[in-house]
């Protein structure tokens, strides 16, 4: 975690040492020898750096020099020893070292054991509360990555007249999804985003659909006390049972058209658990911005059953209450 006593000039938020960049705004970070702790800095950089040096562990710049210690030292005054240099030139080397001070070589950092998470641009640590990336200076949610299908996102619920819950969007590794400990962080595979295979992108409409899912189960998560009334129960049943959906399941998140099959749910991902019957439920009718005309006449003209059409009166009268509407 970052320590309380180094604050950014510019909006004083809480940085760790050696950081290249604020990750609150942006700014680009120097870490001179101010305590003459060392009594040397980087020719190139600016950064402190110790007179045995042979190579910069910032820039990675030959800074070597009379006083440069002939062999490579574990720890010279002013750092700290972690690890040896993985290129086995015997020097060690200090988190977070980009080159190795002896040899000049780049480093590599497990920063999993660090950070929440890793950045989408350059793979390096970040935290799930970070605006900019720390390393690289770049949008530490990958939301810049994803600006067209937020957009949409965004107008869908503002003509839905959905009020705004605080919701999070972050680009990361792994499987979309929210967890409860996190209600308002959605995270969504960057893989569609990022992925160099053809297989693995999406298009932007389909990547909207699977943002409003995920909302879905953040708006369910948020307004948790909405599940224990008796309408709700009533229409979409305990979203407390077990969860066994598989997450490999293949889900087309491009489709705005109600599907035929199983006339009680939406569609057919929609009856795998109560949970993704709601989230599916609010996809929808996000989507097709709060239309409910339009909806039920589809729902007619492809004979689904009464429990669906409760499902999207339930919710509508739900999004109606909290904005106060009779």
């Amino acid at each position: 975690m970052p320590t309380p006593e180094l604050r950014c000039p510019t909006c004083a938020a809480e940085l760790e040492r050696f950081w290249s960049f604020c990750s609150n705004c942006g700014r680009r970070l120097e870490w001179r020898d101010a305590t003459k702790e060392t009594g040397a800095e980087c020719y190139y950089c600016r950064w402190v750096v110790s007179d045995s040096f042979s190579y910069c562990p910032w820039c990675g710049r030959d800074i070597r020099d009379r006083d440069s210690s002939p062999e490579p030292l574990k720890a010279p005054k002013g750092f700290k020893y972690q690890r040896r240099c993985r290129w086995g030139c015997g020097g060690g080397v200090m988190y977070p070292m980009r080159s190795c001070p002896w040899c000049g070589r780049p480093q590599q950092w497990r920063y999993r054991d660090r950070f929440q998470n890793v950045c989408p641009h350059c793979n390096r640590g970040v935290d799930d509360w970070m605006e900019v990336c720390p390393w690289c200076g770049e949008d530490a949610t990958g939301r810049d990555l994803i600006h067209q299908a937020l957009r949409r996102v965004r107008q869908r619920l503002v003509v839905a007249r959905i009020k705004a819950w605080n919701y999070r969007v972050l680009l990361r590794p792994g499987v979309s999804g929210v967890t409860h400990r996190t209600p308002k962080v959605i995270e969504i595979e960057r893989r569609y985003v990022t992925g160099k295979r053809r297989r693995d992108e999406i298009s932007w409409n389909m990547l909207t659909g699977l943002i409003l899912h995920e909302l879905g189960h953040s708006y369910l998560y948020h307004h948790w006390s909405f599940t224990l009334t008796g309408r709700f129960r009533r229409a979409f049943g305990e979203v407390r049972k077990a969860y066994r959906v598989a997450d490999s399941k293949w889900v087309d998140f491009e489709r705005r058209g109600v599907t035929t099959t199983l006339p009680n749910f939406v569609t057919a991902y929609a009856a795998t658990h109560p949970q993704e019957d709601f989230a599916e439920t609010f996809r929808f009718y996000v989507a097709r911005r709060g239309r409910l005309r339009e909806l039920f006449a589809e729902f007619g003209r492809k004979r689904k059953g009464v429990p669906v059409f409760e499902k999207f009166l339930v919710l509508h009268d739900f999004i109606r209450s909290l904005r106060g509407w009779k």
